[in-house]
C-alpha cells in the first residue's frame, strides 16, 4: 500500500475570527491573516502580491479570480471551487485543498511546498515550472494536468487518476505510481528513472514509448 508522505500542516495559533469585509481586505489592503470565511463567493478580483496567512475559507466560490503572486502560508480550503482560478508565479506554503473543486486551476511557476491535494477535482491543473516539495495528492481526479519540467522533491500521489497528464522533462525518481492511472501521460523516457510502477503500467509505459514487447 503506497503510503503518503509526511507533511507539516497549516498553523493556527490562535482563535479564528469571521471576516464579513473580505473583499475590501483582499482588493484594497491586500492582506488576510487569522481569519474564517464561510458561505460566501468572491467575484471578478485581480490582485497581484496578496498575502493570506493563518485563514480558513469553507464552502466559497472563486469566480474569475486571478491572485498572481499571492503568498498562502497555513490556509486552508475547504469544499471551496476554485475553478479555472490563477495562483500563478506564488508562494504557496502549508497549504490544504480538501475536496474542492480545481478543475483548470493555474500554479505554474509557484514555490509549492507542505501542501496537500485530498479528494479534489482538479482535472486540467496546470503547475508548470513548479518548483514542488513535500506535497501530496490523495484520492484526487487530476487526469490531464500539466506537470512539465518541475522540480520535485518527495512528492506523493495515493489512488489518483493521472492520465493524460503531462510529466515532461520532471523527473519522477522514488516516486511510487502503482496506485495511480498513469495511462497516457507524456513524457519523453528519461523522467521514469527510479519511478516505482507495477508490471502493467511498465508495459503501457513500453507501448507509450514505442516500444515493442513480445
Amino acid at each position: 500500500m503506497i503510503e503518503l508522505i509526511k507533511i507539516a500542516k497549516p498553523k493556527f495559533d490562535k482563535l479564528l475570527k469571521e471576516n464579513s469585509d473580505i473583499n475590501y481586505e483582499l482588493t484594497t489592503e491586500r492582506y488576510l491573516e487569522g481569519v474564517i470565511i464561510n458561505n460566501t463567493s468572491l467575484d471578478h478580483i485581480n490582485e497581484e502580491k496578496v498575502e493570506v496567512s493563518r485563514c480558513k475559507f469553507v464552502n466559497v466560490t472563486f469566480n474569475e479570480c486571478f491572485f498572481t503572486n499571492i503568498d498562502l502560508l497555513d490556509v486552508i480550503f475547504e469544499n471551496c471551487d476554485l475553478s479555472n482560478i490563477d495562483f500563478s508565479d506564488s508562494s504557496i506554503h502549508r497549504v490544504e485543498f480538501k475536496s474542492c473543486k480545481l478543475t483548470g486551476a493555474n500554479f505554474s511557476e509557484s514555490n509549492i511546498q507542505d501542501v496537500f491535494f485530498d479528494e479534489v477535482l482538479g482535472n486540467y491543473m496546470n503547475f508548470g515550472y513548479s518548483k514542488m516539495k513535500n506535497t501530496s495528492f490523495n484520492n484526487s481526479n487530476i487526469r490531464g494536468t500539466i506537470f512539465l519540467e518541475c522540480n520535485f522533491n518527495k512528492i506523493s500521489y495515493k489512488k489518483c487518476d493521472l492520465s493524460n497528464s503531462e510529466f515532461t522533462n520532471t523527473a519522477l525518481k522514488n516516486i511510487d505510481l502503482r496506485d495511480n492511472d498513469i495511462s497516457e501521460i507524456s513524457l519523453i523516457g528519461k523522467e521514469l528513472k527510479d519511478a516505482i510502477v507495477s508490471p502493467i503500467q511498465a508495459v503501457e509505459l513500453a507501448r507509450l514509448l514505442g516500444v515493442i514487447i513480445k
